[in-house]
């Protein structure tokens, strides 16, 4: 049975798991991070994770290739991290992909994490019957994954789908790129978060529980008006922004994924109602706005979707005993 690793790098923790081709995941581990650490002080402790995995997981099974997503921007020949990923400095301008690489003798990519959740639900999710489709990935911030013709367009350098940094207002909010009035601005976690803040200290109140999304999201389950309001603006402006996609690239389904998307219908209602204000009615037609389905699970299955995409038809473990995945007693 041919495996795949995936490792998903996020601020403060390495999820790992190894996965098969049905998108199955035998065996899991996660390790906590400390982004202050250097680079192999960060790796190294993934690395020994991964071979214990590896050697406790039954199911003779060899790994014959690691797929690893982080934030930022990821030269596709390289693996190499460019930049955009300061929650994780030190991960910057090295290749985990290489260093993977050398260490357990078998094929390594390294993709943008929305990226790589594109090719997750591409390979074993809600993309799965469709040729064409845009992933939005709502959470502290906007990402994005592109796929035509059921391959991931990842552009020129690897550096597609930066979604969130859409100009959705000319004269907006200035974003952290630099740019003003990006989407991300609009319809992240982050700002949501702060508009339905915005909202309650206009009416005199403040909501000092709210410390995340999801709390705006559990408010407006129970009724709450003004976070409901708050959905509601946060799903026009996703819909402009795969209104502007779908016009140039005439894709078949959007889906909406990250920590957000757990609204479900509050959030993708509005997204329906309004994508028809900001695309052509011959191209809106028959588009399906839909919640993604991996869930947590999104950067583990996704990295693995695009180390299994990438591999090569001749790629095959390395003859390392770190490779082999054996039954145990």
């Amino acid at each position: 049975m041919e495996l795949a690793a995936g490792i998903d790098f996020g601020g403060t923790s390495a999820k790992i798991g190894l996965v098969d081709r049905d998108g199955r995941i035998l065996g899991r581990a996660q390790v906590t991070m400390d982004a202050r650490e250097s680079f192999e002080g960060i790796v190294d402790p993934v690395v020994r994770t991964l071979q214990d995995l590896i050697a406790r997981t039954g199911g003779g099974g060899t790994v014959s290739t690691i797929g690893i997503c982080t934030p930022g921007f990821i030269d596709k020949s390289d693996g190499n991290l460019i930049g955009g990923a300061n929650n994780v400095p030190s991960l910057q301008h090295r290749s985990v992909q290489q260093y993977m690489e050398r260490v357990f003798r078998v094929p390594a990519f390294a993709d943008n994490d929305a990226t790589s959740a594109a090719a997750g639900e591409l390979a074993f999710g809600a993309g799965r019957r469709f040729s064409s489709f845009v992933l939005i990935t709502v959470g502290t911030a906007i990402g994005g994954g592109l796929v035509f013709d059921r391959k991931i367009y990842r552009g020129w350098k690897g550096f597609a789908g930066e979604i969130g940094h859409i100009c959705v207002s000319p004269n907006g909010l200035w974003c952290n790129c630099g740019s003003r009035g990006c989407f991300e601005q609009y319809a992240s976690g982050s700002a949501i978060l702060r508009v339905y803040g915005e909202k309650l200290r206009k009416r005199g109140t403040e909501c000092p529980e709210c410390q995340s999304p999801r709390d705006v999201v559990e408010r407006a389950r129970g009724g709450d008006g003004l976070a409901r309001d708050t959905l509601e603006e946060a799903g026009g402006w996703i819909a402009q922004a795969f209104g502007t996609l779908l016009n140039v690239l005439n894709l078949e389904a959007c889906l909406v994924g990250g920590g957000v998307s757990e609204a479900g219908d509050m959030l993708l209602e509005p997204v329906r109602r309004h994508l028809a204000d900001h695309c052509w009615s011959q191209i809106g037609e028959g588009v399906e706005v839909l919640a993604a389905e991996l869930r947590n699970d999104a950067g583990i299955l996704g990295a693995a979707a695009q180390a299994f995409e990438r591999l090569p038809p001749s790629g095959k473990a390395g003859r390392g005993s770190t490779g082999k995945v054996t039954d145990q007693e």
